[in-house]
């Protein structure tokens, strides 16, 4: 059975398509993180993927991003009381949208890449 490569943890993957003059790329991460910001450093990456954009002469129409976290707790109990033991392993998924206008199709989805790599390093290195 095909293993689906969006799911695949540290995998970037890019889709890029046109509409009329917009471009449009989605991207999506799954990760590994441990005790860092996941919305901090989401919302970073994409103010500076907007910046770029901005300085090759585009215009950003929107740059969003949806961070979904998933931690894992062991409850268990011999009969008395209960413990609770939370696994230092986090899982987050961002998925992000951008449509932007006046800039070269390639740029557009090499801004998108970077942004997704900035987040990925950026949750590697526990920032």
């Amino acid at each position: 059975m095909k293993k689906n490569t969006k799911s695949v943890p540290g995998l970037i993957y890019i889709d890029r398509q046109m509409h009329d003059d917009a471009i449009v790329i989605s991207g999506s991460l799954n990760a590994i993180f441990g005790d860092c910001d996941v919305y901090a450093i989401a919302a970073q990456a994409l103010e500076a993927a907007a910046r770029e954009v901005m300085e090759r002469g585009g215009i950003v129409g929107h740059i969003k991003a949806s961070v979904s976290k998933t931690l894992v707790c062991m409850i268990s109990t011999t009969g008395d009381k209960a413990s609770l033991k939370e696994s230092p392993i986090r899982r987050a998924k961002i998925t992000l949208a951008a449509i932007v206008f006046v800039i070269e199709p390639t740029q557009a989805e090499e801004i998108v890449r970077n942004a997704l790599r900035k987040i990925r390093s950026e949750l590697k290195n526990g920032s």
